[in-house]
């Protein structure tokens, strides 16, 4: 399991979202910070790839189709500090974005169990 987990999305754009299959190898779960790589496969951003393009709407098995969020609120189990910047945790495994480490910038923090995500420029993988 994470470090940092969430509950669900708040709200999200659908006009703002991705959608692929996630990589044979990764089990995706909500919010999960994921890139896609250079084989159109949605895999987790963890401490091998530090890229982050959207963020999990559903959890998803490998082979699964699944959308990535990149602009909505994300409602977190753990607490941010309010105002701080959201960025996806380069952790095995994956996590939800958070506010007391650093990576990719992919939102900020406008309650303490709420994430903004804005993924407007996303780093290349």
């Amino acid at each position: 399991m994470p470090t940092y987990t969430a509950v669900g999305w708040d709200m999200y754009d659908p006009r703002m979202t991705l959608k692929g299959t996630v990589v044979s190898t990764d089990t995706l779960f909500i919010g999960a910070c994921c890139y896609i790589d250079s084989n159109g496969y949605i895999n987790l951003t963890d401490n091998l790839v530090n890229t982050v393009h959207g963020c999990a709407l559903t959890a998803a098995n490998p082979g699964d189709e699944v959308t990535l969020v990149t602009h909505g609120r994300l409602k977190v189990v753990n607490t941010n500090t309010i105002g701080a910047l959201a960025y996806g945790q380069a952790a095995a495994g994956g996590n939800v974005p958070f506010t007391n480490t650093s990576g990719q910038k992919c939102g900020f923090c406008i309650e303490a169990d709420l994430l903004f995500i804005h993924i407007d420029t996303a780093s290349a993988t």
